[in-house]
């Protein structure tokens, strides 16, 4: 596909040609094996499949190179470890899983070290940007520089952003992963995960690793991903809007608001050149742990749940999941409702 056209259109064309048909939707296969001899030369599905070379096709070119999907975000964190082997990764905070992913990789001896750490050749940096759950945007190019000039690999959890607000592959990122659970899948319905590189070897080697590890998506998950993405343009330039007003909204309101639309925000002068928008997620701070645990019992068009990037909005104490976050810290994923909806929705509990 030309990737002169626009994410939106690729998002819709990329995948034109993989699996020629006159069906204007995907088809769904869910076969696990394929006759001898057929024109395809399939096998088996855990090898290769038709849907998900469809995916694979527009991943790739939403990034601007190479996806490989997994059958969880977590499951591309340990295949990506499994394929670098590097002895020690730089990671500061972030999502709670791939810290727990981490602590088993150090059995095998991978050492987590904190960012800042003088890297050596072939260690991993990990940057989670923008991060869970604070939002705090790093610079990916510096961190590029840096890392390529000491040997080091450099990954980029770009989950809260998509490929829709940041490319990191263009920003000198070696690896891309994402959550597609989240903002890809977008409507709570499909576990996922995705790695993107820029080199179609090192994609294909990734691909031959899977079919060994097995840790393929289900083929009802990987439709799902592919059907969402045909709108995820629309859905993540909603949610990043909604999400601007509610953090402006929310200001003075509360304590604290982290979003990297607000001036003072850690990362904002780096997001307005690094995004095309501050993304769909956004955390607030009340003034007690109790008064954070309550809140979200108290409101109606935000659930309680953890998650994020569906079209739902979700609002979860954060601390439930993760004990490393505030304690009296409110993660809210913005859905598609109607942004003056929730503000007063939010306004009603605010006010109990």
């Amino acid at each position: 596909m030309d990737d002169r056209f626009e994410l939106a259109t690729l998002a819709l064309h990329a995948d034109d040609g993989i699996e020629p048909g006159p069906d204007i939707a995907p088809p769904l296969h869910p076969t696990t094996t394929y006759a001898a001899d057929n024109p395809q030369a399939l096998v088996y599905s855990r090898n290769d499949q038709a849907t998900r070379n469809r995916l694979e096709a527009v991943l790739g070119a939403l990034e601007g190179g190479y996806a490989v999907v997994y059958a969880s975000g977590l499951a591309a964190v340990s295949a990506l470890l499994h394929h670098l082997h590097p002895r020690r990764v730089a990671i500061d905070g972030g999502y709670h899983g791939t810290h727990a992913v981490l602590a088993q990789w150090a059995a095998l001896g991978v050492e987590a070290v904190p960012i800042g750490a003088e890297l050596r050749r072939g260690d991993l940096l990990w940057l989670e940007t923008p991060k869970n759950p604070k939002c705090e945007v790093t610079d990916i190019a510096q961190a590029a520089r840096g890392a390529h000039a000491a040997g080091a690999w450099l990954g980029v959890d770009s989950t809260f952003a998509t490929p829709v607000l940041q490319r990191p592959l263009h920003l000198g990122a070696d690896f891309v992963m994402h959550s597609s659970t989240k903002f890809l899948a977008g409507h709570a319905d499909a576990l996922g995960g995705v790695l993107a590189v820029g080199d179609p070897e090192r994609a294909a080697q990734l691909r031959r690793e899977r079919a060994v590890q097995g840790n393929v998506p289900g083929v009802l998950e990987t439709w799902l991903t592919l059907r969402s993405l045909r709108t995820l343009a629309l859905r993540v330039e909603r949610q990043s809007g909604s999400a601007t007003r509610l953090a402006a909204w929310l200001t003075g309101q509360v304590p604290r608001v982290w979003h990297p639309s607000l001036p003072g925000h850690p990362g904002y002068e780096v997001a307005k050149e690094q995004m095309r928008g501050p993304g769909g997620v956004l955390s607030m701070e009340l003034d007690s742990e109790p008064a954070a645990r309550a809140l979200p019992a108290r409101l109606r068009l935000l659930r309680d749940a953890t998650s994020l990037g569906g079209v739902e909005s979700l609002i979860e104490w954060r601390r439930r999941h993760d004990p490393q976050a505030p304690p009296a810290l409110l993660r809210v994923s913005v859905g598609l409702e109607d942004p003056e909806d929730l503000i007063e929705d939010l306004r009603k509990a605010l006010s109990v």
